[in-house]
């Protein structure tokens, strides 16, 4: 009985990650030109965009060259450099023509980040959950002329939350809502797993500065909850018992997407959102976000015009080919040790925790994952 226990741990350990890489090295690779747009990278290892490029090499769509896209390379954006130094390579000192030339050569784009860098968390390395100086952030102009050029040219546009919201400017704002027929309201959204200031050092300390000025210098918050944050500084807080039937968003997916992407019909959400709104027809909403406050807590959001139902992911297959995410869905703890594991995603799935509200993992395996999937999918065998 021993030895046959030892005989399974050996397997498990060994011979399954070999046979696991194995398959995955036998898969065909599939050549292809993405432009990704990373305006928020503090560290080589590209957080914000991260989680897609383990997608790319997991599935191996790899770049014309025969090569994997690399998250500290592969990009346009902010590029951190030793000793506070850092280059901006982006679409900015691009003429129109160059620009037109770009969309000619990408196949699709995935801006995954625009909020960009501030002084304080690039200099000073402290203080970073507090306003400062912005170093470098936001869609521009030629953000907006180089989607207008790939959505004129049907060519595939992705982008996610943060798009529209600060640091860009009201001017281009407008532009990119019109160009994809969207609008923002102005709010975005998180839950945190503790509202204490004591107990949760990441707690942004311009949200508690701010809604103590709007509240008579109270923070009277102990438990989860969710923020709330408008373009105009109003803060609004749900707080866990005291608002809220449940803490965290439900991410809940219509049939259609149910069936297209493979997505369960409901999935907890704990991070970064927008209320984000369709103004044009054909963006189909492919899931919604749902709150769910008690009467104080509906009060308080009525009180914001902030609603208990909001879209969480548009599709556009009508026109030119387009999604947006209404939330930080790349931005995932995943490791790019495990991309090199056929089927990697099944196996994780029975190691995570769906009791744990904050994980955000659960959902890139369940929901990013077999939705970015299914679209690149879509997209190659169509192109």
């Amino acid at each position: 009985m021993r030895k046959k226990i030892a005989n399974t741990i050996i397997f498990s350990f060994v011979f399954l990650p070999l046979i696991l890489f194995l398959l995955w090295a036998f898969q065909p690779v599939q050549k292809t030109n993405i432009l990704i747009m990373d305006k928020t990278v503090l560290t080589n290892e590209g957080l914000e965009h991260r989680g897609f490029d383990w997608i790319l090499s997991h599935k191996k769509y790899f770049k014309n060259s025969g090569s994997p896209y690399s998250p500290s390379t592969d990009y346009l954006g902010f590029f951190p450099l030793k000793h506070d130094s850092f280059l901006i390579k982006d679409l900015y000192k691009l003429n129109d023509r160059q620009i037109d030339s770009l969309s000619d050569a990408v196949d699709m784009t995935y801006y995954t980040d625009t909020y960009g860098i501030y002084y304080n968390e690039w200099y000073r390395k402290r203080d970073q959950t507090e306003h400062s100086e912005k170093v470098y952030g936001g869609l521009d102009k030629k953000d907006v002329l180089f989607l207008s050029k790939m959505k004129e040219k049907k060519k595939m546009i992705i982008a996610e939350f943060n798009f529209f919201a600060t640091p860009t400017s009201g001017s281009d704002r407008v532009k990119a809502e019109l160009l994809l027929g969207l609008r923002w309201s102005g709010w975005t959204g998180r839950y945190f797993e503790q509202l204490d200031t004591l107990k949760n050092p990441e707690l942004p300390r311009w949200v508690v500065r701010l809604y103590k000025e709007q509240h008579h210098n109270k923070w009277p918050f102990t438990r989860p909850g969710l923020v709330f944050v408008h373009t105009n500084e109003t803060i609004a807080i749900l707080e866990s018992k005291t608002n809220l039937k449940k803490d965290v968003p439900v991410v809940n997916t219509f049939k259609y997407g149910m069936n297209k992407f493979s997505v369960p019909q409901k999935l907890d959400y704990p991070y970064w959102f927008d209320i984000t709104l369709a103004t044009d027809t054909t963006n189909r909403v492919l899931s919604y976000y749902e709150l769910f406050p008690n009467a104080i807590g509906d009060s308080i959001l009525n009180h914001h015009n902030i609603p208990k139902i909001f879209p969480a992911a548009f599709e556009n297959t009508k026109k030119s080919p387009f999604y947006y995410f209404c939330g930080d869905f790349v931005d995932s703890p995943i490791y790019n040790t495990t991309h090199r594991a056929y089927g990697i995603q099944y196996f994780k799935l029975f190691l995570l925790n769906p009791n744990d509200p904050s994980d955000r993992t659960l959902f890139f395996w369940r929901y990013y994952l077999p939705v970015m999937d299914k679209i690149l999918h879509d997209f190659y065998t169509k192109k």
